[in-house]
């Protein structure tokens, strides 16, 4: 996707109409996938902003391609509380963008370092934030990153406004899977010991049922979630309400 493709009207009145035409959640995420991969970005996020007094960024995010060891190394070393792209976020309504070889990040001396080092190892070194809201006012924002510039201003002005069609679309299919999702309480029971960090193997011990079955489990959630991960799986878990900090055992 270059300058001159985002400034033609048939590629985005095609990518709109797209959008507008998605059945399920697991379509949006392809859209996304092609939006970033056409820019040349190595990732993208949907996510709703955290409360101030959240202290894990996992359970905002409702879908990515960030890998778990990014999500992992991010909770553990507590980088949300002085999350710059989240405070800008929270305080206004124009993109937010970062460059850590220009820039750096804003943060307190003691984890500095360590963000921008685990941004960078997992090919981050520039991004994109554009902040978003679904019809109840909430509000939330889709991100794009890489190591590849900045966008351009035709890029920028594109992807803010397929963004918050995007995520307007995402929040409309979300409520419908909750409406007719239906798990057993093993499938519950999976959810909450993975949200807890437990590998499958770990999960089979814990439930006390054949490894291969907690892998049965994980699929028919994947399916009933729309998710292509165990990450994902997760996250889309936290947003409809599946499972909580509080059962999860965050806090």
């Amino acid at each position: 996707m270059t300058d001159a493709t985002v400034d033609n009207a048939g590629y985005f009145s095609e990518l709109y109409s797209s959008v507008n035409a998605v059945k399920n959640p697991s379509e949006l995420y392809a859209k996304l996938r092609r939006i970033a991969q056409d820019l040349k970005f190595a990732s993208y996020v949907v996510l709703f902003l955290p409360q101030v007094t959240d202290e894990n960024i996992r359970p905002s995010i409702v879908a990515s391609n960030w890998s778990g060891a990014l999500l992992t190394a991010y909770d553990r070393l507590k980088l949300l509380e002085n999350s710059p792209i989240i405070a800008a976020l929270r305080n206004t309504d124009v993109p937010v963008e970062y460059d850590l070889e220009a820039h750096g990040i804003d943060r307190p001396a003691h984890e500095r370092d360590k963000a921008i080092n685990l941004f960078l190892e997992h090919g981050m070194t520039r991004g994109i934030y554009f902040g978003c809201h679904d019809k109840t006012g909430r509000r939330g924002a889709i991100g794009f990153a890489g190591n590849r510039p900045l966008p351009s201003p035709a890029e920028m002005a594109t992807l803010h406004l397929i963004s918050q069609h995007i995520f307007s679309r995402l929040y409309a299919l979300m409520g419908d899977l909750g409406e007719r999702l239906v798990l057993s309480t093993r499938e519950i029971e999976c959810l909450v010991w993975s949200a807890r960090g437990k590998t499958s193997s770990e999960c089979a011990t814990i439930l006390g049922v054949a490894e291969s079955t907690v892998a049965g489990y994980i699929a028919s959630l994947n399916r009933k979630l729309h998710a292509q991960n165990k990450t994902q799986m997760i996250a889309i878990a936290y947003e409809l309400g599946l499972i909580s900090n509080a059962n999860v055992g965050l806090r």
